[in-house]
């Protein structure tokens, strides 16, 4: 079992995954209709515009999560050669330390899901109290961006940056913000507001965005030639297809992190397992693994070839603590997840 062949083995699943969770959006936000997003906007209602727009209970994907946690201990029973004294030895999805396992994670990725809707709500509804358009003399701690043509969100515009717009062909909705988490939302409303307000060098800023949608760079830069705002049409266009770009970015990090981290925690339950058979706990070791390439984050670099007990965490010189590549129990945040196509190599020393 190499690094290689556990990554390629996760990396199988994960499209299966984004495309869970990208349906899921599709179907919430084709189910709300304009006007009742509309009126709660209007009434500032966050809590109505939650429950209405929340992902539920996201029953494919966490079905998905599951299925790669059981295969990564199928994987792991397959790789290791299993001590004579333990006997018969087959992986138990059922015990309830593994079903555990797999209900926290569950909640922890609804409560995610919540968190995310609720702050691209308020990213949007913050933006009808924004005034969008040249700088002005105000004071910087009450000027956002002000400027000589304003223009504030209505509340049925919001309503349709919020939950994304009809598509003629197809009639489904896109370019939505529902679904973002909310850093992700706001790239989306700034990049609106730098093409609406008008200023060059905001519109110029637009152009240095990376998944932005090439094809509308023309209208960009003849706005930027004619000193004037991009054309409200155009920009929603332009924004709709700047957050579809997001919303498949994100689809493929989260399903990387969650995969990731399931397939490992699968892996690491086989040991769990063992050791209720007999297994001496202290003979269990773990290396960390990374794949030797330039796409390795620095900290991962770092941490290659740690060596610690089954039960001790791994270290990164950032201080995060994490069991395996992925894990989120001791607390790791998202940088030390995100897309992470690092790997540990467990071992048991024989007496």
């Amino acid at each position: 079992m190499t690094p290689a062949q556990i990554i390629q083995a996760i990396e199988g699943m994960e499209p299966a995954m984004q495309q869970a969770y990208l349906k899921q959006v599709k179907t919430v936000v084709g189910a709300a209709t304009v006007a009742e997003v509309e009126r709660l906007i209007a009434e500032e209602d966050e809590d109505g515009l939650a429950a209405l727009l929340s992902l539920g209970a996201l029953s494919a994907f966490l079905e998905l999560a599951r299925s790669v946690f059981i295969a990564g201990a199928k994987f792991e029973v397959k790789a290791i050669v299993i001590p004579r004294d333990i006997g018969r030895f087959e992986f138990d999805a059922r015990a309830p330390v593994a079903e555990k396992w797999v209900s926290a994670k569950a909640e922890e990725i609804r409560a995610n899901s919540a968190i995310d809707v609720r702050a691209a709500i308020r990213e949007v509804m913050g933006s009808r109290r924004r005034i969008v358009g040249w700088p002005s003399a105000q004071p910087a701690a009450v000027q956002v961006e002000v400027g000589a043509t304003p223009m504030v969100r209505t509340p049925r515009q919001a309503a349709l940056d919020l939950i994304g717009r009809k598509s003629a062909q197809t009639g489904a909705r896109s370019g939505g913000v529902i679904g973002l988490p909310g850093n992700y939302a706001q790239f989306v409303l700034n990049a609106r507001s730098q093409l609406l307000g008008g200023n060059p060098d905001e519109m110029r800023k637009y152009l240095q965005r990376t998944r932005r949608d090439r094809r509308f760079d023309g209208i960009v830069n003849r706005a930027i030639k004619a000193g004037t705002p991009v054309a409200q049409t155009d920009v929603d266009k332009i924004a709709g297809r700047y957050a579809d770009r997001l919303m498949k970015t994100y689809a493929e990090m989260l399903s990387k992190a969650e995969a990731l981290e399931s397939f490992g925690a699968g892996r690491d339950q086989v040991y769990e397992q063992l050791i209720a058979q007999g297994l001496d706990r202290d003979s269990v070791t773990k290396t960390w693994r990374d794949r030797g390439d330039k796409k390795v984050r620095h900290t991962h670099s770092v941490m290659g070839g740690q060596e610690v007990q089954k039960d001790q965490p791994f270290q990164s010189p950032t201080g995060a603590l994490l069991r395996y590549p992925g894990d989120t129990s001791l607390g790791a945040g998202w940088s030390a997840r995100a897309n992470c196509r690092c790997s540990a190599i467990y071992k048991i020393r024989r007496k």
